[in-house]
């Protein structure tokens, strides 16, 4: 058997992570269903080697090379942060917090020692309830408490107790093992290129959402058009 001893098992985890990422209910008869389901409409999965590439990329979603660059680039965009959301949650299982974005209010609080309510919501361009609700569970859980401003009483300010302290500490160590592995299979000078790219999107994309997010889309069309010289 060799080192395909176990291929039938790679395989299996394979399908599972594909299965969980899409379906709600994960138990063992809902995906032994699956795999029947999917054997059914790609007989050839039995038959393939695991070992072979276009098995671990099987080109389920054709419908998105009919798309033109543009929507192919940001529907990439959409997805990959959809990827990421669902390995943080796996690197954060167990602890406190479940979400990235409980991870990053409390990354953003410790960094910047103690801010205020609407800082920390604006910094991740979140709705007000979004955010509130996060920082609701956050503090419930003991990982976030409120002292008053030294320079205006009538301020609050969020700090991180001992508690969330320890739970930052901990997530630090299991996000920094996420992000090395969604990059593992890429190059870093490839994903390094990209990132000076959405960077500067970021930037653009930005400086609109908090100065013009009360404008139709046919004005924010015209904006672009105005601003876009800015970002050759």
């Amino acid at each position: 058997m060799g080192k395909n001893k176990y291929a039938i098992l790679k395989q299996i985890i394979d399908l599972y992570e594909e299965y969980e990422l899409n379906e709600r209910h994960l138990d063992l008869l809902s995906f032994a269903q699956w795999i029947i389901r999917k054997l059914d409409n790609e007989p050839e999965l039995n038959s393939k080697s695991p070992e072979r590439r276009q098995e671990y990329f099987p080109d389920e979603f054709p419908v998105f090379k009919s798309y033109d660059e543009r929507a192919r680039f940001l529907e990439s965009v959409s997805r990959i942060a959809r990827y990421h959301e669902f390995y943080s949650r796996k690197a954060l299982k167990d602890l406190i917090i479940n979400t990235r974005l409980e991870f990053l209010f409390l990354q953003a609080v410790g960094a910047t020692g103690k801010t205020k309510k609407t800082d920390l919501i604006n910094t991740f361009h979140l709705e007000y309830t979004t955010g509130m609700d996060t920082i609701r569970r956050l503090s419930n859980n003991g990982l976030l408490a409120e002292i008053q401003d030294e320079e205006d009483k009538r301020v609050k300010l969020l700090v991180l107790t001992e508690k969330g302290q320890h739970i930052l500490a901990q997530a630090n160590h299991r996000m920094s093992e996420e992000n090395k592995m969604f990059l593992m299979a890429i190059s870093d000078n490839k994903w390094k290129k990209a990132t000076i790219i959405l960077e500067e999107m970021d930037e653009f994309h930005s400086f609109v959402y908090q100065n013009h997010s009360d404008k139709s889309f046919a004005e924010l069309c015209n904006l672009m058009g105005s601003l876009k010289y800015l970002y050759k």
